[in-house]
């Protein structure tokens, strides 16, 4: 996954999050840090 098509990702996911619900929420900002972290591993 490239940046960009991470910033997509990312934006989607959160389009589609109902953000009044912490829960849901809560649990998509840590799916992104996970992916995000898997990111930055895959380019160094």
């Amino acid at each position: 996954m490239t940046t960009n098509q991470f910033i997509l990702w990312v934006q989607e996911s959160f389009d589609s999050c109902n953000i009044h619900n912490e829960i849901e929420t809560s649990k998509l900002i840590v799916e992104v840090m996970r992916e995000f972290y898997s990111l930055t591993n895959e380019q160094v």
